[in-house]
Formats: structure tokens, C-alpha cells, sequence
């Protein structure tokens, strides 16, 4: 999976804006691609690409609190 999330690395780092916009920030410089159950979430600077977070699917990327259904 290391292999695989570095090489989903090297495609941020050559075509920046091919992953889509993260919906729960609605930036166009905040974008994420997948990688099997994983979102790599990055910022598009104008000299760098920041990775912000690799985080599984299922998490909230916004770390709000879980609610239960009631």
C-alpha cells in the first residue's frame, strides 16, 4: 500500500489539478485523489504541493464528532 500511495504522489506532483475538489471544503486548490480505501488530500501552492492528510475513506476529513442515529 506504501508503494501505492507513493506513486499516487509522484501523479499529485506532475498533474496537481487531476485529483477532483474535496466536497467538504469546496477550495479548487484542495483537491484529494484515491488510493484503494485511502483519500490523499493535498493543497496546490504556487511553488509546492502540500500533502494535508491520508486518511482512510470512512473517516470524516473534517473530524466532526460521529452522531447516532437515533
Amino acid at each position: 500500500m506504501v508503494d501505492r500511495l507513493t506513486r499516487r504522489s509522484q501523479q499529485i506532483a506532475e498533474f496537481p489539478f487531476s485529483g477532483r475538489r474535496v466536497p467538504e471544503y469546496d477550495v479548487d486548490q484542495i483537491r484529494e485523489v484515491i488510493e484503494g480505501s485511502f483519500r490523499i488530500i493535498y493543497h496546490i501552492k504556487a511553488d509546492q504541493i502540500d500533502v494535508l492528510a491520508v486518511i482512510h475513506g470512512a473517516m470524516d476529513v473534517l473530524g466532526r464528532p460521529e452522531q447516532d442515529d437515533e
